[in-house]
């Protein structure tokens, strides 16, 4: 998630907050392998899924950037707000809040569902913060747990469904 300067010709792009890829791990839910307990699977993301994480939501932050139609909203305020409510994805509505006070009229939930060490649904829920509804919903499955796969599939959401003219996103 990235605050950067508009140029002019960007001025009018609609403002949009983008909350962070997180990972919802499946394989460590209760009952996963039919265990009652998670029995020692691992609870969160690894190093290697934090960094990717971490890797595929600047990714997708400068192709929303650099197409322009966005403009991504944040600052260390707003960073520090989204930290503190996280996981977003189960903050219960929060993400309309967060998006209205940073001056947003959208907000894109980013999330990665893990549901094995190889197999991972990314989804981008994209919210119309005036109107508090869900205004699309798009996801790929990935598989590789590599950073060319996850950065693939970035690159799948935003240029074939969030970015494109008439396309899920507008």
């Amino acid at each position: 998630f990235a605050a950067l300067a508009l140029p002019d010709a960007a001025a009018a792009a609609t403002r949009l907050v983008l909350f962070p890829f997180e990972l919802v791990d499946a394989t460590a839910s209760a009952g996963a392998y039919g265990y009652d307990q998670p029995g020692g699977l691992p609870t969160g993301p690894s190093q290697a899924e934090t960094e990717r994480l971490r890797r595929i939501s600047a990714d997708l932050a400068a192709r929303i950037e650099k197409d322009g139609r966005y403009s991504v909203a944040g600052d260390a305020a707003l960073a520090a707000e989204i930290e503190a409510k996280a996981p977003i994805s189960k903050c219960n509505g929060c993400e309309d809040d967060i998006a209205k006070a940073a001056g947003a009229s959208l907000a894109l939930v980013a999330v990665v569902e893990k549901l094995s060490d190889l197999l991972f649904n990314f989804k981008l829920y994209l919210r119309d913060v005036p109107a508090q509804k869900l205004t699309a919903v798009m996801s790929i499955t990935v598989q590789g747990s590599t950073d060319e796969a996850w950065l693939r599939g970035v690159r799948y959401l935003a240029e074939r469904q969030l970015l494109v003219a008439g396309g899920n996103g507008k």
